[in-house]
């Protein structure tokens, strides 16, 4: 195989590339997550707090 060949072939070949693609979707991913982690966190704190205050509510007997 003359080395032109060997590389162009090396080139032409996609095998592997959906993997490559997934990596980098779950990179972004990841730092999407890492970007919005303090607002998902004030948010489930609020919604976990309701639902203390809900439960305690219901369990005192009132409304």
């Amino acid at each position: 195989m003359k080395p032109g060949t060997f590389f162009r072939a090396l080139w032409d070949d996609d095998r592997g590339q959906s993997t490559t693609e997934y990596i980098l979707m779950l990179s972004v991913v990841v730092m999407i997550a890492i970007r919005f982690k303090g607002m998902f966190q004030k948010t489930m704190e609020k919604a976990v707090g309701q639902l203390e205050s809900d439960i305690t509510g219901a369990m005192s007997g009132g409304e």
